[in-house]
C-alpha cells in the first residue's frame, strides 16, 4: 500500500497543524517507533493496527453519518482496517466508507486538511477490548480518519453484517457527546473556514 512510508510524516505534519493535540498523539508516535511498517495493517498484529475511517458530511454540511456498529455496540462513524490492496490511505478510508454505507465513491469528496489529500483529517488511537469470539487480545487501532461531504441522492443504505442502523446526526447534537465532542466542533470549525 502506497502511503505507508509516508506515516511518520503525517503523524508529524498533523502534530504540527494540531499542537493542542500532541499528548494524544504519542500511542501511535510509540507504535512507529517501536513497530515495522510492513506489519502495520496487518490484523493480527496485536500490538495494535492502523486502520482508517470516514466522517461524511452532507451537502449543507450540518449533518455527520453515523453508523451503529454492531460488536461494539456504539454509533461511530464508518471505518475499519486498511488493506494491502488499498492504494492508499485515504483510499482505504473511501473502500471503508463505501462498502458500510453503500455510497458510492463517486458521491464522497475528500475535504484536505492542506494541499497534501492523504493527510489525515484526524488522528485518534483507541483501544479495542478483547473479542474471545475471534480469539483477539484487547489492542489498539491508531485510526486515520478523513473528511468527505457526501453529494448523491440520498440513496445509501449500511451494511447489515457490520452495523445495525444508520442515521444523519446534527453536528451540533454532538457537540456535547463522550465520542464526538472535539471532532464535532473540529469539523464544524473546519467547515467554517
Amino acid at each position: 500500500m502506497k502511503g505507508l512510508e509516508n506515516l511518520q510524516r503525517y503523524v508529524t505534519a498533523y502534530a504540527a497543524i494540531n499542537p493542542s493535540e500532541s499528548d494524544d498523539l504519542q500511542l501511535i508516535t510509540d507504535y512507529l517507533n517501536n513497530n515495522a511498517m510492513d506489519t502495520a495493517i496487518d490484523r493480527k498484529n496485536f500490538n495494535g493496527h492502523i486502520t482508517t475511517s470516514a466522517f461524511i458530511v452532507n451537502s449543507g454540511r450540518t449533518h455527520l453519518l453515523l453508523l451503529h456498529h454492531k460488536s461494539l455496540n456504539r454509533w461511530l462513524q464508518p471505518g475499519g482496517h486498511a488493506e494491502t490492496t488499498d492504494e492508499s490511505l485515504l483510499a482505504s478510508a473511501l473502500r471503508e466508507a463505501s462498502e458500510e454505507t453503500g455510497i458510492p465513491t463517486k458521491h464522497l469528496t475528500n475535504l484536505p486538511l492542506t494541499s497534501d489529500p492523504d493527510l489525515p483529517f484526524d488522528i485518534d488511537s483507541h483501544h479495542i477490548p478483547a473479542n474471545d469470539r475471534k480469539l483477539e487480545p484487547g489492542h489498539y487501532h491508531h485510526d486515520l480518519r478523513y473528511l468527505f461531504v457526501y453529494s448523491g441522492d440520498g440513496a445509501h443504505h449500511f451494511n447489515t453484517e457490520e452495523s445495525t442502523g444508520m442515521q444523519w446526526v446534527n453536528l451540533t447534537d454532538l457537540y456535547t457527546d463522550i465520542t464526538f465532542a472535539s471532532v464535532s466542533l473540529k469539523i464544524a470549525n473546519f467547515l467554517a473556514k
